[in-house]
């Protein structure tokens, strides 16, 4: 086991947590029922913090989420082209500076999702590219902008990049973008999103009326690769905090 692991800032910080509240626990010499029950909580809440920050325990979670990579037909059979479009949802933007082109600013999943989408208009050849979600409040169409200029260096034609930008969360994007598709004549809607956000996206384009398709990229692609991997990381607490929040969005009436 690489000693990098061992010093790993969510396992150091796990470990000094068990460690305060074994001392708590042995300096309370006679210690009141509530003060049992709230040790009992500590250790309780402890332990789930432990499992959640496990790599194998993210993991799991992870593939539970992530669907298996789609065909190119699949997504897009060559005689439904002409009415499809790749939605592509966006995420967060960096404030303009001067000299630094707009996709520059785009934060890592947004540059994944579209880097995929490209690849994806590249395989498939849709009629439109729709990129969706608002920007920062001083720029609106900041997010947008962004994401289209990307998709412009990776090759694809400007005039077949719409602008949706008024979604600011996954549902709005769904209504939103099937709006805007819609009236300029798709009927067919590919998703194109991080695999993780796949099953929370489909089901808010299921309830703007659809019947979408997913593409999903940005793969975490987490694997169980031994014992270490029952040693908490900060890394892995992250992946697992990504999958609660889609676990709650897919909950959501």
């Amino acid at each position: 086991m690489p000693l990098a692991r061992l010093l790993d800032h969510g396992l150091i910080l796990l470990i000094l947590l068990g460690a305060s509240l074994a001392v708590l626990q042995r300096e309370l010499l006679i210690p009141s029922r509530r003060a049992r029950w709230a040790l009992r909580l500590g250790f309780g809440c402890w332990a789930l913090l432990w499992l959640s920050a496990t790599p194998a325990i993210s993991a799991a979670l992870v593939r539970s989420l992530e669907p298996v990579v789609p065909t190119t037909e699949s997504v897009v059979p060559a005689g439904l082209r002409a009415q499809t479009a790749l939605v592509v949802l966006g995420s967060t933007v960096a404030p303009a500076m001067p000299g630094i082109p707009p996709r520059e600013r785009l934060d890592s999943a947004a540059r994944a999702r579209t880097q995929g989408a490209a690849r994806w208009f590249q395989q498939a050849l849709p009629a439109a590219v729709i990129v969706s979600g608002i920007g920062p409040a001083a720029d609106p169409n900041g997010s947008v902008e962004a994401m289209a200029d990307a998709l412009v260096a990776a090759g694809v034609p400007r005039e077949r990049v719409w602008l949706e930008p008024r979604a600011t969360n996954t549902r709005e994007n769904a209504r939103y973008s099937v709006e805007l598709g819609r009236a300029r004549g798709i009927t067919r809607f590919v998703v194109v999103t991080s695999a993780l956000h796949i099953p929370r996206s489909l089901r808010e384009f299921r309830r703007a009326g659809v019947d979408p398709v997913a593409a999903p990229v940005e793969y975490l692609g987490a694997t169980f690769s031994g014992v270490a991997d029952l040693l908490p990381t900060a890394a892995a607490l992250g992946r697992t905090q990504q999958c609660v929040h889609e676990f709650m969005g897919i909950l959501k009436p």
